[in-house]
């Protein structure tokens, strides 16, 4: 089919569709006062008993027991006994040895004295630097 020939038989659907297609204008609502107009709050709970001591005291040893709260300080060599992923196989029982830094990478900020003197520089002309441009005038 040519350009022309798709270009019609899509007018010919398009036409089909907006003679089913009708409005409704006869919309109502049966009791405005009791039409919602505020949505719920997002964390409206609905208020249930209170559980006893003994359910509380059973759940919070179920979640201690379970909970991996009381280990996230730990390596994951120490919390599991076998890995539990597959990206766990890779290296999982490999312990890292902590050795000193190397001295070549360990670079402390210190001041020199030049750095010092134009600390005080600043200081001294009331927070102007040596380099600000001063405007004419002032």
């Amino acid at each position: 089919m040519d350009a022309v020939s798709v270009n019609r038989v899509w007018e010919e659907h398009v036409k089909k569709e907006n003679r089913t297609l009708r409005l409704n204008e006869t919309f109502l609502i049966s009791d405005p006062r009791k039409m919602n107009i505020l949505p719920e709050k997002p964390n409206a709970t609905v208020p249930t008993q209170n559980p006893d001591p003994s359910t509380i005291d059973a759940a919070r040893e179920t979640l201690r027991s379970l909970a991996a709260a009381k280990d996230v300080d730990k390596p994951p060599v120490d919390r599991y006994a076998l890995p539990i992923t597959g990206n766990m196989d890779y290296g999982f029982f490999h312990r890292v040895q902590l050795s000193k830094p190397n001295p070549m990478f360990n670079h402390k900020h210190t001041a020199v004295d030049v750095t010092d003197y134009a600390n005080e520089y600043v200081k001294s002309n009331g927070g102007v630097g040596p380099y600000t441009t001063k405007l004419p005038g002032k």
